[in-house]
Order: C-alpha cells, then sequence, then structure tokens
C-alpha cells in the first residue's frame, strides 16, 4: 500500500508544473483568452490589449491578432492623396 501512496502523490505534484503557456511570449502562465482566435495569453503588457466593452466587461485580444487588425486600417491621409490624384486624373483624361 505505501507503494500506491508515494505514486498518487508524484502524480499529484506533476500537475501542478503542467501548466499551459502564454501563447505570445511562451514564459508565463495563461491568465486570460483572446476573444478574437481563443489563444492564451498571461498578463504581460506585451502580450494582449485589453479594451472596454459592452456592459462593463472587457473584450481581450492578443497581440498577434492585434497586428492583423492593424495592417487592415488604412492611413487618412494616404486616403485623402488617392482621392485627390483620382480626381485630378480624370480632369486630365477629359481636357486632352
Amino acid at each position: 500500500m505505501s507503494g500506491n501512496k508515494r505514486f498518487m502523490r508524484s502524480i499529484s505534484l506533476d500537475t501542478g508544473l503542467d501548466k499551459e503557456q502564454c501563447n505570445e511570449c511562451n514564459i508565463e502562465s495563461i491568465e486570460n483568452e483572446c476573444n478574437k482566435c481563443g489563444n492564451g495569453i498571461c498578463k504581460n503588457k506585451n502580450c494582449g490589449w485589453l479594451f472596454p466593452h459592452k456592459y462593463d466587461s472587457i473584450y481581450i485580444i492578443c497581440d498577434s491578432c492585434y497586428n492583423l487588425i492593424e495592417n487592415k486600417f488604412i492611413n487618412y491621409d494616404h486616403l485623402i492623396i488617392y482621392k485627390f490624384l483620382k480626381k485630378n486624373v480624370r480632369r486630365r483624361r477629359i481636357s486632352c
């Protein structure tokens, strides 16, 4: 019987060491989950972004999802220049 108790104790010690690690830094343990992709993130500020959400809740996004969303944004200055050039090119074509 004493052999079984030692075996059970070693299992309980090993389960505490097997915590999942953050998907961004791979160092700390998971504290939150990304609301967009579902990856686990830690409380490190470099790993995730916290935003206020409806009903006083918090919307959590991991850094990789934040970068994907940020790349989809269009710079407003570039949009103004694009519209200006598009408008002037039409005028030049008509006048020629």
